[in-house]
């Protein structure tokens, strides 16, 4: 029932969040076009590649350890202190490299838009995860979400510009992490510990999942990194208005992998043969979430794209069309990153992420050449289909040390036994 609850009101919140969402993109595409709205997107993938090292992987990394009963003030003193220590190091390396590949003005945005790291020190999502209080976590985005909306309608919409747009993004960053960070501090202290050994030792402990985190995330950035660089920043506005509705519908599928994931390293992690039939029931609700939002996605992508975007965007209904196959298949890679998580086998975390990543680099290279944008939305559709298959083998390595059948964890029957035992103990 708890289950049930924090995933209602997850979704409940982060709905009204997406449906802030919605009602402010509209606004920002059509006053910028998709040149503007390209050059704001280009300049946030620059940012995340030079702020490689604030946000290493800490939301799996301090979920896993807090789930393992580790004091919550331990946990994130060692995040919090390690994340100051490479913010100097970030901020350094942005002011002085970026100053030769811009121009002044956007060597200016840019340098506005890293006031956005500071927000990810104080922004403990990984606390109210392992705690199972999601809402938390949603009620900071829906205040970040409301602030951000109020400042488009009331200054926006009279001075339209990137560089307003840069501002109103780091204010925003700044709500949600003040939102998630006061609740805790208020009750708790956190020892900032600025050592570099000891930060090390940290990173030391942190890497995999850190750098598991970052090729994940370099496998989606990469391609709109390279439209800019081959294409223009009208090719890359036309691919992110694709890939905005997309990201917006994937956090209706993280929103129940983060409500699922304590559960599932707590089935994972103890051995109750019964674990496997809710593992399965697990794994189809994915998969059903992900069939539902695909089918949306396709047979309503050019009403969604006229109404967000306007016909300066004609171009973007292709490009989400070829998205709501990765809609469709990212449920599955989302669960078996999870089952590879919980089984704290960061090795194979690691080796999928990479092999991602890598996947990522070969493919937006090539198909951003050869198709342009077309090409480009075919990128992670491809790079899903590769990272399960090397998910699958990981999983069926680890099957043989942790003596399970690979089979059972995608076991219809199983799935179909627990949810009528959880519906008559209802």
């Amino acid at each position: 029932m708890k289950l049930l609850i924090n995933f209602i009101s997850k979704l409940g919140v982060d709905s009204v969040s997406r449906l802030i969402g919605f009602l402010t993109l509209p606004v920002i595409t059509r006053a910028l076009g998709p040149e503007g709205y390209g050059l704001f997107s280009y300049l946030f993938i620059i940012l995340s590649y030079f702020g490689f090292f604030i946000d290493f992987g800490y939301l799996n990394y301090g979920t896993n350890k807090l789930c393992d009963k580790i004091d919550s003030k331990t946990v994130i003193g060692k995040i919090i202190s390690l994340q100051i220590l490479t913010l100097i190091f970030s901020f350094l390396i942005l002011i002085v490299v970026a100053y030769f590949f811009l121009d002044l003005s956007k060597y200016f945005m840019l340098l506005m838009f890293s006031l956005t790291y500071f927000s990810q020190l104080l922004a403990i999502r990984y606390y109210y995860l392992a705690n199972n209080k999601l809402y938390f976590n949603s009620m900071a985005e829906l205040a970040g979400q409301i602030i951000y909306a109020l400042l488009i309608f009331l200054v926006f919409t009279y001075s339209p510009s990137v560089m307003n747009l840069i501002i109103f993004s780091v204010i925003q960053s700044l709500v949600t992490s003040l939102f998630l960070f006061l609740p805790y501090i208020r009750k708790n202290k956190i020892h900032i510990n600025l050592n570099i050994k000891a930060n090390l030792k940290t990173l030391k402990e942190a890497y995999k999942l850190g750098l598991s985190s970052k090729a994940e995330g370099i496998s989606a950035s990469f391609v709109i990194l390279c439209i800019g660089f081959f294409l223009n920043a009208q090719s890359v506005g036309v691919y992110n208005a694709s890939y905005k509705i997309y990201l917006i519908l994937l956090t209706v599928i993280q929103g129940a992998s983060y409500t699922m994931m304590p559960m599932l390293l707590s089935y994972v992690k103890n051995k109750d043969r019964n674990n496997a039939r809710r593992i399965s029931l697990i794994f189809y609700t994915f998969i059903i979430l992900g069939i539902i939002l695909s089918a949306v996605t396709y047979f309503f992508s050019e009403i969604i794209i006229m109404v967000m975007f306007g016909e300066q965007f004609t171009a973007s209904i292709e490009i989400l069309k070829i998205f709501s196959f990765t809609i469709l298949i990212i449920p599955v890679w989302m669960f078996l990153a999870l089952m590879l998580l919980a089984y704290n086998k960061y090795n194979y975390v690691l080796l999928v992420s990479i092999s991602s990543m890598v996947f990522s680099i070969i493919l937006s290279i090539f198909l951003v050449n050869v198709f342009g944008v077309i090409g480009a939305a075919f990128v992670l559709p491809l790079v899903s289909f590769g990272t399960i298959a090397v998910c699958l083998y990981s999983l069926g390595k680890i099957s043989k040390s942790e003596n399970f059948r690979l089979i059972e964890l995608f076991s219809l029957r199983s799935a179909f036994e627990e949810l009528s035992l959880l519906l008559k103990r209802s």
